[in-house]
């Protein structure tokens, strides 16, 4: 096989793998393989503009059929879901043209191999910090279930773990264009990035000591219960909703007690679970805390007011004496779902369990805002949310970072989607897909002896640093390359 016909096999190796790539066939080490080929696809190429074109169809094709129905985009149309990925392609693509210009003009070098994971991790930051989709789609999200390598986010956050599988790339690279034989300084590098990902695998192995466990239950709505009875009231049938919500309120009040009495001390709820207008809304919060009171529990209840202009997507903590002593309104995707946008401050509360917080699905796609919870030393964080089929293991397993981030243990209820229990190393306590177990009544009802306890991390005192400092990485790459034009380019 000649080197043109090998070219074309890395370009359908890179294309293949890139169907599980952070979709919902995710296989976490697609991500670390597939731009090993892309890299050597596009260094090989003697014509860059074409064979520019045909990484961008490698790239987006897979991406497109892999990710169907997985974005907020699919509820406009899936055209435009799929174009959405199509266009937006060629930004991803730049680190691998910045990297080919490089290896054109100065060869291989150890050395060489920081500057595509520089410009992957900088071109990745700026496309999941700079839209209102938070990091949904970060490059990272596609080693969740590899525990290992999401320890790696305790310090640096999702950006070293970009890095990480960027550097990877290039080193494989380095080493295939010497013909497997290392030298000091890529012997060296390869051994500081096989330390870095064994402190992920040690950090694994630490053992959890809770300050205090708790057996914390929830349930979430029947699938497409929520979206039913909003249906009834945009129809404009409103009396129908207000009997259709009444009893949604009795029956998942009624929940509570059961739960309660099978001996729950916190009981959450999903997102938008207290839906209706503002009396109904209001009446549902006194009713919930007669029976937190009557019952000496804590409970989680979202509630979405339609009343309100906008509408109110917020989420209560109410203590054993019957008071509010949270309330938090959801500050992520508002200007999709054109509800009230929150100020994105966290806030706590001290139980006799630890220090509780909770935030509203899209929330937690914000690490730079759920950062918070580490710098408060938050023990135990509720994200009620809903989902749909095709989302609901990428966004359950974006979750699990917030925890890792910032140390701390994680209950997240789901509607229409996976609803996950996960401790501040990301060890799964609890999984329950509500898809796979459908039942006449309620979905997803779990009770879990949940341990309790923050874990001390850098990244909520670091933050996006490394994220930031890639950019400016970046640009000076992009400067070498201005500055060094005239340099003859190789063969």
């Amino acid at each position: 096989m000649n080197n043109k016909n090998l070219r074309y096999l890395w370009f359908v190796i890179a294309a293949v793998l890139g169907l599980f790539i952070g979709s919902k066939w995710n296989i976490p080490l697609a991500a670390w393989i597939a731009p090993i080929f892309a890299i050597r696809f596009f260094r090989d190429s003697e014509k860059a503009g074409r064979n520019f074109l045909l990484l961008w169809l490698a790239a987006s094709i897979p991406t497109i059929i892999s990710w169907q129905g997985a974005t907020f985009m699919s509820k406009i149309h899936l055209v435009a879901e799929a174009a959405f990925f199509f266009l937006l392609t060629p930004i991803s693509l730049i680190p691998y043209v910045i990297d080919r210009m490089y290896y054109r003009r100065f060869g291989s070098s150890a050395w060489l191999t920081f500057i595509f994971p520089i410009a992957i991790t900088a071109v990745d930051f700026f496309s999941s910090t700079g839209t209102p989709f938070g990091t949904f789609g970060a490059a990272a999200y596609s080693q969740r279930d590899f525990l290992a390598v999401m320890q790696i986010a305790s310090v640096t956050g999702l950006w070293g773990i970009t890095f990480l599988i960027g550097w990877f790339a290039t080193l494989a690279n380095h080493i295939w264009e010497s013909g497997f034989k290392f030298t000091r300084l890529s012997l060296t590098f390869a051994g500081l990035l096989t330390l870095i990902i064994g402190f992920g695998f040690m950090r694994t192995l630490l053992p959890t000591q809770p300050e205090h466990t708790v057996v914390i239950a929830g349930f979430s709505l029947p699938n497409g219960k929520l979206s039913e009875t909003m249906t009834q009231l945009q129809s404009g049938d409103e009396a129908g909703f207000r009997q259709s919500v009444d009893e949604l309120h009795a029956q998942q009040l009624s929940q509570i007690k059961e739960l309660a009495d099978e001996g729950a001390n916190i009981i959450s709820l999903q997102e938008g679970a207290g839906i209706g207008l503002t009396n109904q809304v209001e009446k549902l919060i006194a009713d919930a805390s007669a029976i937190a009171q009557e019952k000496n529990i804590y409970i989680v209840l979202p509630t979405f007011d339609l009343g309100k202009t906008p509408a109110e997507n917020k989420v209560h903590i109410i203590d054993p004496t019957g008071n509010i002593v949270l309330t938090h309104t959801k500050y992520g995707g508002n200007d999709f779902e054109g509800t009230l946008k929150g100020d994105g401050i966290l806030q706590s509360v001290d139980t006799p369990y630890g220090k509780l917080s909770a935030v509203i699905c899209w929330d937690a796609d914000f690490p730079n805002v759920i950062k918070q919870a580490g710098e408060q030393n938050i023990d135990l964080l509720f994200i009620p949310s809903q989902d749909w089929i095709e989302v609901r293991d990428i966004h359950a397993g974006m979750s699990v970072f917030r925890a890792i981030e910032n140390g701390m243990t994680i209950f997240r209820q789901t509607g229409q989607g996976v609803s996950n229990v996960n401790d501040a190393y990301g060890n799964q306590i609890n999984r329950v897909d509500s898809f796979e177990n459908e039942t006449e009544g309620f979905a997803s009802v779990q009770i879990v002896e949940t341990p309790i306890g923050s874990v001390n991390t850098l990244y909520p005192s670091l933050g996006d640093f490394l994220g930031n400092f890639m950019q400016i990485g970046l640009l000076g790459l992009v400067i070498g390359l201005w500055l060094t034009r005239k340099k003859k380019v190789l063969a």
